[in-house]
C-alpha cells in the first residue's frame, strides 16, 4: 500500500534518509496506529490508498473476483438497508473508523478518511462483503452531513464499524454527561455451511424480510459487539453472550448512589404471541476497561392468542428496584398478581437481593415532592396539560420511565392518598405508551404514583 500526499506524483522516484527505514514488515494490526501517525506528521485529515486497510483475520470479497478466496463465517451482520425492516437506513459509527471514497475526476486512486465514533450516517445500498473473525458483514455506500446539512463524508463504510440508530441509546449521568450504548446484532442462521460463498444467495437472504422476522420470533440473533461509552468518552467493550433481541442502559438517578444497569429483552414465540423476558444486570465500568456483568433479576410473561395474557415491568426506588408481574391462564384465571422488592445489600453498590414479595399491584403513597427530584412512575401514568383530573390527557408514561420534577403544584387527595401535582419531563429519550417520543415533552402528573 502506497501512501503519499495529494499533490505528489505516485510514480515519482526520489531519495530518503535511510535512518528512518526498517527491514521489518509493517504489521497489519498496526495499520490504524500507522495512519494516525501519518495524519500527525502530514497535518492532514486524509490519505490516499487503493482500498480499506487490512487487519488480522479480515478478508474482503470483490464482486468482480467472484468470491474466489473462501474464508469461513458462522454468522452475518444484518443488512441495514433492508427496505422493510430498516426503512430509515440510518446508522451510527460505533468506533473511530475509516471510509473509502473511490477515485474522482483525474485522481488515479481513492482516498481513506476517518469518521469519529458516534457519527450519524445515511446508508444508500450494499455492495461488496467482508469477513472478520468469522463474521460476514456488508460494505455500504453512505453519506454524512453536518448540522447545517452540508455533506462532509461520502463513500463506502464497513458494516463492522457501524450499527443501526435503533441499536444506539444514551442515558444521563445527572451531571451534564451521558452513558451511551451501542450494540451490533448478528444473524445466527446465516453461516457458510448453509449459504456457501454465492454472493447472489447471500444478497437474497440478507435482503429478505422473512430472515429478520424469523430471527425476531425464534431468538435468531446474537450480540456480535456491545460497546459502552462513559461520560468522559472512554470506550468499554462488553463481553455479553445473549440472544436478546434488544438492549438498553438504565442509570436510575432516583436511586441513592445510582449504578449502571444493562437491560436485555428476549422473545420466543410466533406471530400469535409468545413469552417475553426481561433480564436486568449491573454493569460495572472498571478502570482497566473490563465490565463485570452481574444479574439482578429476570422476569417474564406469556401473552398469546390462545388465551394466556400477561404483563410485567420494573421500576427503581431509592434503595433498589421493584418487579411487577401479572399473568392469567388460558381460561382467564389470574395466576400471578404480585410485586417483588429487590434491595441493595448494605455497603455493596452492585449487589441486590429479593427482600419480599407482595400480592397486588404497586400502590400510590402520600408524599411531598420537590423541584429537581428524580422519580419513576410505579405504573402507567397519565400526563395532563394542567394539574387536574379533568385536564386534557397529553400522553401516558410507561412504568419505570425516569422523570424529573420541573414544577410543583398544589397538594391534593385522590383515591385516599395525598401528594402534589407535579410537572415532569423525561430525562432520557424514550417512548410513551402511545408510541410518541418523550423527548422535550413536559406535562402534569399526580405525584402519589411516583417513587
Amino acid at each position: 500500500m502506497k501512501f503519499y500526499d495529494e499533490d505528489e506524483d505516485p510514480e515519482a522516484n526520489g531519495w530518503v534518509f535511510g535512518g528512518y527505514l526498517s527491514y521489518e514488515r509493517q504489521l497489519k494490526a498496526d495499520v490504524f496506529d500507522f495512519i494516525k501517525s501519518y495524519f500527525e506528521r502530514s497535518k492532514k485529515d486524509y490519505y490516499l490508498a487503493p482500498y480499506f486497510p487490512t487487519e488480522y483475520n479480515t478478508f474482503y470479497y470483490r464482486e468482480e473476483e467472484d468470491w474466489e478466496n473462501e474464508v469461513g463465517y458462522d454468522c452475518a451482520l444484518e443488512n441495514l438497508c433492508q427496505k422493510d425492516y430498516y426503512p430509515e437506513r440510518e446508522a451510527v459509527t460505533i468506533r473511530e473508523c475509516m471510509y473509502y471514497q473511490p477515485p474522482v475526476a483525474a485522481c488515479k486512486v481513492g482516498s481513506l478518511s476517518i469518521l469519529p465514533a458516534g457519527t450519524k450516517i445515511k446508508l444508500w445500498e450494499t455492495g461488496e462483503y467482508g469477513i472478520k473473525d468469522g463474521v460476514l458483514f456488508p460494505i455500504y455506500e453512505f453519506e454524512s452531513r453536518d448540522e447545517e446539512g452540508y455533506r462532509v463524508g461520502v463513500g463506502y463504510i464497513r458494516g463492522i464499524d457501524i450499527t443501526s440508530t435503533r441499536h444506539a441509546s444514551s442515558v444521563s449521568d445527572g451531571k451534564g454527561g451521558k452513558y451511551t450504548l451501542y450494540y451490533q446484532r448478528a444473524l445466527k442462521s446465516v453461516k457458510d455451511d448453509s449459504y456457501g460463498y454465492s454472493k447472489e444467495k447471500i444478497d437474497e437472504t440478507l435482503n429478505a424480510t422473512w430472515t429478520y422476522e424469523g430471527a425476531d420470533l425464534k431468538g435468531g440473533f446474537k450480540m456480535n459487539k456491545v460497546v459502552i461509552i462513559d461520560p468522559s468518552g472512554k470506550r468499554y467493550d462488553v463481553e455479553l453472550k445473549t440472544e436478546a433481541s434488544s438492549l438498553r442502559l438504565e442509570y436510575p438517578l432516583n436511586m441513592k448512589n445510582p449504578v449502571l444497569f444493562l437491560e436485555e429483552n428476549l422473545f420466543s414465540g410466533g406471530m400469535g404471541g409468545g413469552y417475553f423476558t426481561t433480564r436486568l444486570s449491573t454493569a460495572k465500568l472498571l478502570s482497566d476497561g473490563n465490565v463485570p456483568i452481574e444479574k439482578v433479576f429476570e422476569y417474564g410473561y406469556l401473552s398469546v392468542d390462545a388465551g394466556y395474557d400477561g404483563m410485567a415491568y420494573h421500576y427503581f426506588k431509592n434503595d433498589g428496584a421493584v418487579v411487577y408481574e401479572y399473568q392469567t391462564d388460558e381460561m382467564g384465571n389470574v395466576e400471578h398478581n404480585r410485586h417483588k422488592y429487590y434491595v441493595r445489600k448494605s455497603n455493596f453498590r452492585y449487589s441486590f437481593w429479593n427482600d419480599e414479595t407482595v400480592d397486588g399491584e404497586p400502590q400510590g403513597k402520600s408524599q411531598t415532592l420537590e423541584v429537581g427530584q428524580y422519580a419513576n412512575p410505579v405504573c402507567r401514568l397519565k400526563m395532563r396539560s394542567s394539574p387536574s383530573l379533568s385536564a386534557e390527557k397529553i400522553n401516558t408514561f410507561e412504568a419505570g420511565t425516569l422523570l424529573q420534577v420541573v414544577e410543583v403544584g398544589s397538594k391534593v387527595s385522590i383515591d385516599g392518598v395525598t401528594a402534589n401535582w407535579v410537572k415532569v419531563k423525561a430525562v432520557n429519550d424514550g417512548r410513551f405508551v402511545e408510541g410518541y417520543s418523550t423527548n422535550g415533552v413536559a406535562g402534569w402528573v399526580f405525584g402519589a404514583y411516583l417513587d
